[in-house]
């Protein structure tokens, strides 16, 4: 996302944040993001609107701030949306999406003119096609002074609907990719589909990987991974970097977070497994676990598939 982010010129990055920000500030620091990413933590949640409030101190200037959903990923032009926004007179405007089925979004309805007229939050009644909320927004500083201090507010509910009343809401029509990663099985389908579509944001050719090692594609394998000659991985694996797999073993259809060490002749299918993990020699891994991050597993262990294992 941090990439994306600098693709349409943002150079200023604050993360809102409530549940595990201590580990969110220790992957700041390692990552050196410092000089340009700071961390606005709630005490007690604050709806998708009070967190804006609360870190009005952090934003300097007064030139529109995007917001960004943290669990969505998508091409979005981010630069296109700024000038739809400064050109429109808005206060306001959504990033807005096609899909098939809106029931689990916010529709949104647009008239001619791309002003948002209504905008439903996640109703069960609005059965179809249509535009969603893509999670995306370009807000005027007067928007944000519309949220009350330290209360817990919803843009959705509370905020928009009010500035679509005003026709001070527009919508900007995204035609690229757009996934929402909210839940983990949404989160495994969005990166097996970006392989299959060779998303630059995954796919590579890893000049550092001997040909010799066995990579079926559609891969990505990160930077700094160790693969073993008679390792297998692939297809649809995906290798964060500093990824270790051993003589012997398999990953496929499988998803690995940074400094993961797959042992000897272990087989890792159809899971996701955290960063810093290692998996015993010997062991399997059933389709369909998520294994949490700094989790030690014996060797010659069978962890049964739909498993969750935490640290």
């Amino acid at each position: 996302m941090s990439d994306w982010l600098d693709r349409g010129n943002v150079e200023e990055l604050i993360l809102a944040v409530n549940h595990l920000s201590d580990k969110l500030r220790m992957e700041v620091a390692a990552r050196k993001m410092g000089n340009r990413m700071v961390l606005s933590v709630e005490d007690t949640p604050l709806g998708t609107g009070g967190p804006l409030r609360l870190a009005t101190g952090m934003m300097s200037g007064r030139e529109p701030v995007i917001v960004v959903n943290g669990d969505i990923v998508s091409d979005i032009d981010l630069k296109g949306l700024t000038r739809a926004h400064l050109a429109s007179g808005a206060e306001a405007t959504l990033a807005v999406f096609s899909v098939r089925d809106t029931r689990p979004f916010g529709l949104v309805t647009l008239d001619s003119g791309d002003h948002i007229i209504g905008f439903e939050e996640k109703s069960p009644k609005a059965q179809g096609p249509g535009w969603i909320n893509a999670g995306v927004y370009l807000l005027n500083h007067s928007v944000i002074g519309m949220i009350p201090k330290g209360q817990a507010v919803s843009l959705e509910r509370e905020i928009f609907p009010v500035l679509a009343n005003r026709m001070k809401l527009r919508g900007w029509r995204h035609n690229g990719f757009w996934y929402d990663i909210g839940q983990v099985k949404d989160y495994v389908a969005t990166n097996m589909d970006m392989l299959k579509r060779g998303e630059q944001l995954l796919s590579n050719a890893r000049k550092d990987i001997s040909p010799a090692v066995d990579i079926e594609q559609p891969s990505h394998v990160g930077s700094g991974c160790v693969i073993a000659s008679d390792a297998k991985v692939g297809p649809y694996a995906i290798l964060s970097p500093k990824v270790k797999v051993k003589n012997g073993a398999m990953v496929r259809d499988a998803i690995l977070f940074e400094d993961t060490t797959i042992d000897e002749g272990c087989r890792v299918e159809g899971a996701v497994i955290g960063e810093g993990t290692r998996i015993g020699k010997g062991t399997t891994i059933g389709k369909g676990s998520v294994i949490a991050g700094e989790v030690v597993i014996p060797e010659h262990s069978v962890v049964n598939p739909g498993s969750i294992v935490l640290n």
